[in-house]
């Protein structure tokens, strides 16, 4: 019975030893390890590398010696460095750390880049335009993320561009270490390429296939592109006639190398109601109302109507719309409207009816051809009177940015021209012209500069003979910074704002990037509404913040008149973009 004892108690202390060897064993801290002789884009490879390694532990690592230094040369090949030298030092009892200790040596450099296209896109001039931007360059290091690059980008283009069966006929990088050099071989056979197919519409209603076809960017035959289809999706949607828009490719039902196009659309035939509600420092709290029916006929016809409320500005408006073509690019519009303003020493009601000729012209000058009835009776400073006018005239407008709301660079121009004949006697004959333009950059990635220039002039026998709503006033958010809304203008013998013949503004801003969406922004405003140019030009300078929204940049600016006694300030807040 001892002897049992004795056994039962040898096995249970064998049994614990175990146990707790194992239990030391899993509870061992894993292994971790420290660069050194690498730093940036090496080092964090490298890192991403030895990540990918299973958990060890000290006992361990004579097992993944050999494969933890493979591991860091080829975290290191990407980059160029092929015959990189890794030393690796053992865990210690006391350390959990495996030190790692790199010496890259002489990169890889390219001997020869071969690319070759065969098949139809060897003629294509966006594929010509690839090859010769392409970074793989012969004595340049060896980047593979250059190569993987280059394959994906003519890939990419081979299938926006309709070569659907293109494939890489050679894609290897030939390396000799001995060397330090390596030679690239790429020929990509595009194959044929596919073009436009027959068109098939889901709504087959005369009204929607005749506004589709209007705006079609191709037709059945012409070389695939599926920008064009991207384009032709954003016009439809942009337009406000169709709830629902699908523009597909039915590459499935390809044949002969041509590909059939299915273009769905529904119309949007109710009516349609948009509030919104807003600030400003020149106009303080308002509020819009906008009624839409965007299908008034078969042929596309288009009607609304707008309400604007503020304390200083009250506007009813309505526009029909006739699309004589493209009805984003081509259209007359027939408007009516009514202003009443109620600002600083003008009260004006003005009524009026136009008629506009439009002609926009994507990347290039939009045009406005009008003519315009007006009448308007108002009280400007002792002038008080009723004017009735014919004003044609001609609006151009052309911009170019990069980006949309947030835009990085780019211009903005916009020009008016306006004559009368003088429908209320001869005095009110007049020719007004006024012109803006802006520029804007960033550069550095940090820094941003953004200059307005802005110039008007009336010809007429007296200021007296034009209604406010034609003579030159500024000042405000959007103008010179500093001063109230529209209140730079020539004064009468009572201090009373008259208004001017001519209008000049310059504005400089720069921007500077704090944190993400965040821009701190130093400004100067000078401009002056006059007569004669015999005054001085006002002045406002401050600095802003920029908070950039979904909706564009939020601008409060701290703006003093410098020009003025005590240099008086003034908060300035607006939303929108810039351009």
């Amino acid at each position: 019975m001892s002897s049992l004892t004795a056994f039962c108690h040898h096995t249970i202390a064998t049994l614990a030893l175990v146990w707790l060897s194992l239990s030391g064993y899993a509870l061992a801290d894993p292994l971790e390890y420290r660069l050194s002789g690498v730093d940036g884009r090496e080092e964090k490879n490298i890192e991403l590398h030895l990540q990918t390694l299973p958990e060890m532990t000290a006992e361990e690592f004579p097992i993944y010696k050999h494969t933890i230094k493979e591991t860091v040369q080829q975290a290191l090949e990407p980059f160029g460095f092929y015959g990189s030298v890794v030393d690796l030092s053992s865990p210690s009892d006391r350390s959990d750390f495996v030190d790692i200790q790199i010496e890259l040596g002489k990169p890889v450099l390219i001997k020869s880049v071969n690319v070759l296209l065969e098949g139809d896109a060897s003629r294509e001039k966006s594929f010509k335009r690839l090859l010769k931007a392409h970074e793989l360059m012969p004595e340049h290091v060896l980047e593979h993320e250059d190569y993987e690059t280059l394959k994906r980008v003519l890939m990419t283009q081979a299938q926006l561009t309709g070569f659907f069966d293109a494939h890489w006929v050679i894609a290897t990088v030939d390396v000799n270490p001995a060397e330090y050099s390596a030679d690239v071989h790429l020929t990509l056979d595009s194959g044929r390429r596919y073009r436009f197919g027959e068109l098939q519409y889901a709504d087959e209603t005369s009204a929607t296939r005749r506004l589709v076809e209007a705006m079609l960017n191709f037709r059945a035959g012409d070389a695939y592109d599926a920008t064009k289809l991207v384009k032709l999706y954003n016009d439809l949607s942009a337009t406000g006639y169709f709830k629902h828009v699908d523009v597909q490719p039915l590459r499935d039902k390809a044949e002969d190398y041509s590909i059939p196009v299915r273009i769905d659309v529904t119309p949007r035939r109710s009516h349609e109601m948009e509030a919104g509600i807003g600030f400003s420092t020149d106009e303080g709290p308002r509020v819009s109302l906008r009624w839409n029916k965007p299908w008034v006929n078969d042929r596309g016809h288009s009607f609304s109507a707008d309400t604007y409320l503020s304390t200083k500005r009250t506007e009813l408006s309505t526009s029909y719309q006739i699309p004589r073509g493209n009805p984003l690019l081509d259209f007359y519009s027939l408007q009516t409207g009514y202003q009443h303003k109620n600002l600083e020493d003008t009260n004006s009601r003005l009524y009026s009816a136009a008629l506009h000729k439009w002609h926009k012209v994507p990347d290039g000058w939009n045009r406005d051809w009008f003519i315009r009835l007006e009448a308007e009776h108002y009280d400007q400073a002792s002038d008080r009177d009723n004017s009735l006018l014919l004003v044609p005239g001609l609006a151009l407008s052309r911009k170019n940015t990069t980006g949309s709301l947030n835009p990085v660079r780019g211009t903005a121009h916009d020009l008016k021209i306006e004559l009368s004949p003088g429908v209320s006697g001869p005095g009110s004959r007049f020719i007004k012209v006024w012109g803006r333009t802006k520029w804007l950059d960033t550069f550095a990635s940090r820094h941003q500069l953004l200059v307005r220039l802005e110039q008007g002039a009336t010809w007429v026998r007296s200021v007296s003979d034009l209604p406010p709503s034609l003579r030159f006033f500024t000042g405000g958010d959007q103008t010179v910074r500093g001063y109230d809304y529209d209140t730079i203008a020539p004064k009468d013998r009572r201090g009373k704002l008259t208004g001017g013949r001519y209008l000049s503004v310059v504005s400089f801003e720069y921007a500077y990037k704090l944190v993400d969406k965040w821009w701190l922004a130093l400004f100067t405003d000078s401009g002056t509404s006059t007569n004669d140019y015999d005054d001085a030009w006002k002045v406002g300078s401050g600095l802003g913040v920029r908070w950039i929204t979904p909706l564009g940049p939020l601008r409060l600016d701290l703006a003093f008149a410098v020009r003025e006694p005590g240099s008086p300030w003034r908060l300035h807040f607006t939303i929108g973009p810039v351009l």
